[in-house]
């Protein structure tokens, strides 16, 4: 099993609570408005029939807005919590690469996050990952989404990634490590074929096999001069080591998928099939 750090989705659940928080004021403003408008009913009949065909004009108007707003918060609430799903299943998926990979998750930038990153034999993997339905193809070196282009350019975000993460290993190692691109689509059939514009495009279960499938370019040493480089760069502690009290095997880090405690940690032993509590 791949050694982890950090947590997927972390920073994505956080950014569709916030966007359900806005949610939830623009609700709590519409009900305020309503409340007020039926209470001074009365007393806005006073000011003329004129006077109240503007009032009932602008409070429409106002209502209306505030109502395309908090749809629109609604939907990007709803689409970080997928993005944050998408961001899991394939975290679960890259800790079932071989003992000599090491992953991280949700790395954190001015500006940017980097979804993960896969350091291991066949080099360094930058790996952004979209919760998106439907059929990727591409046109060339066009990206399409169910025949269209999508909505963002994930390849120059998937690029604009892989340069960052390029330049921050080069800086504390001195020396320029290859780092490939990989656009990983966690519910989509891809059907791409090789890469477009250099980003190798899958899906989240062809990605444990595209890795594995690279020819080897980083020995042991390395692979951990690099990771000790990314957790440098990224503040991201080494994780407590702990052994399952019924075999001794080292324990490693899972996330609930379901249930009350969805997105939170615990500990679990792959051979007893056993979850324990990080505290």
């Amino acid at each position: 099993m791949a050694r982890e750090y950090g947590k997927a989705g972390h920073g994505a659940r956080q950014m569709g609570s916030k966007r359900e928080l806005k949610y939830t004021a623009i609700a709590g403003l519409m009900l305020l408005l309503l409340w007020l408008w039926f209470a001074n009913i009365g007393s806005m009949t006073k000011l003329g029939l004129p006077v109240v065909i503007l009032m009932v004009f602008g409070f429409r108007m106002a209502v209306n807005e505030l109502e395309k707003k908090g749809k629109h918060f609604k939907k990007r609430a709803n689409d970080a919590y997928r993005g944050a799903r998408a961001e899991e299943k394939v975290a679960e998926r890259l800790a079932s690469l071989p003992e000599s990979y090491v992953s991280f998750h949700d790395l954190s930038f001015p500006g940017f996050n980097v979804d993960h990153i896969a350091v291991g034999p066949g080099g360094v993997f930058v790996i952004e990952t979209k919760s998106h339905g439907g059929k990727v193809t591409n046109n060339g070196n066009a990206l399409l989404l169910n025949g269209h282009a999508p909505e963002k350019d994930f390849i120059n975000q998937t690029w604009s990634q892989t340069y960052h993460i390029r330049n921050l290993i080069k800086e504390h190692l001195g020396t320029e490590i290859p780092a490939k691109p990989v656009l990983c689509f966690s519910n989509a059939f891809v059907q791409v074929r090789g890469s477009v514009k250099g980003v190798d495009v899958v899906n989240g279960g062809y990605l444990n096999t595209f890795i594995a499938k690279q020819k080897t370019v980083l020995n042991n040493e390395m692979i951990k001069k690099v990771s000790a480089a990314l957790r440098s760069a990224t503040s991201i502690a080494e994780p407590e080591k702990r052994k399952c009290p019924h075999c001794q095997t080292e324990l490693v880090l899972r996330q609930y998928q379901s249930g009350q405690k969805i997105g939170q940690q615990f500990y679990a032993c792959l051979p007893c099939k056993k979850g324990f509590p990080i505290s």
